[in-house]
């Protein structure tokens, strides 16, 4: 196999572990989880499993006596355009010389300017139960674009990882007659990130490509607090807010976590069989992330219809784009498969990028 293939794989190996995304405009969301993720991110009032624990830690008063415990949980997101270009990537492979795979990789990075590649994995083994969860997170990410600065075809990487023990506790109290639920999520965070470009010598070079170069590492303490307010009334509404990483979570030499502002609403239309659930989210409300206050790109719908047994399945708008998802639960063994778009540009509807994730859950 050629110096090219190998390093890229080196590359992608060392992403088996991060949340948060390193793309130039990706709002940088700390964790998406692929349920959320399915009915379009909008989850900051349904909270109501493990994923409280990031979006909004008072759901976890929603959750009735023992929630469950997931030992072994991998999950996995790749972007189309990834997909794509690692079959592109067996032209390069099949060459017999250096020159030749040098000139394949230059056309290969001609036929990719501009586009935007995608990674993501890690794993989340946590408990639950009500009021109460703890789990420890580990995940990676990198991004790749080809950009072309001076004439010659550079390939920018830029990725990381996360390792964060987390640990959310919540409370209900009676107003007005009305549950008011408010919850609590810290987080120890431990990150590695890293920026890098090469040019396409480096790139066929063994020692020219080399992931792990530079990496900055941080370590840091965050905050998140949420509260949930339900009614009583026809369609059962309930309204969250959550605000995350509050006075930022600072990262020494890799960065920081911004605090940001999240409102939702969900209600539960009456249906004959199974359970339904139509929920709506402003994320980042008061434009603290990103470079841009664009509105579209912080609202996200959804669904999820749930039948008595086993299978789940949603649909929403993430951005403006729309998400599916389903899970199938036997109790000991959970699939959760999830496909949506990301917004990489200054605004909705300027640069998408399609993601497709899944994750296996082993537990009970």
């Amino acid at each position: 196999m050629c110096e090219f293939v190998k390093w890229v794989g080196a590359l992608v190996l060392l992403i088996v572990l991060l949340p948060w995304p390193v793309a130039a405009d990706e709002l940088p969301l700390f964790y998406k989880g692929l349920r959320p993720l399915g009915m379009g991110g909008a989850f900051t009032a349904v909270a109501d499993d493990e994923n409280a624990m990031f979006y909004n830690p008072a759901g976890l008063n929603q959750i009735e006596g023992f929630g469950g415990a997931e030992v072994l949980d991998p999950f996995i997101e790749v972007s189309k355009n990834t997909l794509d270009f690692i079959k592109d990537l067996q032209d390069v492979s099949d060459a017999n010389t250096d020159a030749e795979q040098t000139a394949l990789a230059a056309d290969l990075l001609d036929e990719w300017l501009g586009e935007h590649l995608h990674l993501r994995a890690g794993v989340f083994p946590n408990l639950t139960f009500h009021n109460f969860g703890i789990g420890v997170l580990g995940q990676a990410v990198v991004d790749f674009e080809v950009h072309n600065p001076l004439g010659s075809n550079t390939l920018e990487a830029r990725g990381g990882y996360d390792i964060a023990l987390v640990a959310s506790g919540a409370y209900a109290f009676t107003v007005r007659e009305n549950p008011l639920r408010i919850g609590a999520t810290a987080k120890i965070i431990q990150r590695q990130l890293s920026d890098q470009t090469y040019t396409t010598r480096q790139l066929v070079e063994q020692d020219g490509f080399d992931p792990t170069d530079d990496l900055q590492t941080g370590n840091g303490f965050g905050l998140d607090l949420g509260a949930i307010y339900s009614l009583p009334v026809l369609l059962e509404p309930s309204f969250g807010v959550s605000i995350q990483n509050i006075a930022d979570t600072k990262l020494g030499d890799a960065g920081k976590l911004e605090q940001q502002l999240n409102l939702g609403a969900v209600i539960h239309p009456p249906v004959g069989f199974g359970k339904l659930l139509v929920a709506v989210d402003i994320v980042d409300a008061t434009h603290q992330l990103g470079k841009d206050s664009d509105l579209a790109r912080r609202l996200h719908a959804g669904i999820e219809y749930r039948l008595p047994v086993v299978l789940a399945i949603r649909a929403g708008l993430y951005q403006g784009y729309p998400s599916y998802g389903l899970t199938a639960d036997f109790w000991f063994l959970k699939l959760v498969a999830a496909a949506y778009t990301e917004e990489i540009g200054a605004y909705a509807g300027q640069q998408p990028d399609r993601r497709y994730a899944a994750q296996l859950s082993l537990g009970f």
